[in-house]
């Protein structure tokens, strides 16, 4: 307490006056409560923490930030479901590091399924087709006027 700057009080003298009753009664109160405070945290707070100053470390990079950790933790079970989200979080990261991905569909299903979109796609009577077909048409024509 010894390093603990006093707080500016008036003196007894005024407080004792009668429109100062209030404000009186308010401050014995606050006095009261620190008093209640400090016996309370007294094994907990030493001197060093209250005389402590220049705790903080300023950066003008947010770069040491990056590497940092997002959002809500929980450890030794305190808060099992956020606990349950960091191991899925966690596992998302190693699937993503070991550069294979997991597959939904099968090769075989895929294939058949893009088969089968091919010849929607594209019936055997498209405009496409026909043209391909008169071209071969014409071509066999072409090389028969020859054999001729």
């Amino acid at each position: 307490m010894a390093g603990k700057s006093k707080k500016i009080q008036l003196p007894k003298s005024v407080l004792d006056m009668k429109f100062m009753k209030k404000t009186k009664e308010r401050i014995e109160k606050e006095i009261e409560n620190t008093q209640d405070l400090d016996s309370l945290y007294s094994n907990i707070i030493t001197n060093e923490m209250r005389s402590a100053s220049g705790n903080f470390i300023s950066e003008s990079s947010f770069i040491f930030c990056e590497t940092m950790l997002e959002g809500r933790l929980s450890f030794k079970g305190m808060n099992p479901e956020i606990e349950r989200l960091m191991e899925l979080e966690n596992g998302a990261k190693t699937e993503d590091n070991s550069g294979e991905m997991v597959k939904d569909v099968s090769d075989d299903i895929l294939a058949k399924k893009m088969e089968k979109f091919n010849k929607m796609k594209r019936p055997s009577n498209s405009p496409v087709t026909e043209v391909t077909k008169n071209k071969r048409r014409k071509e066999k024509h072409i090389q028969n006027d020859e054999n001729l």
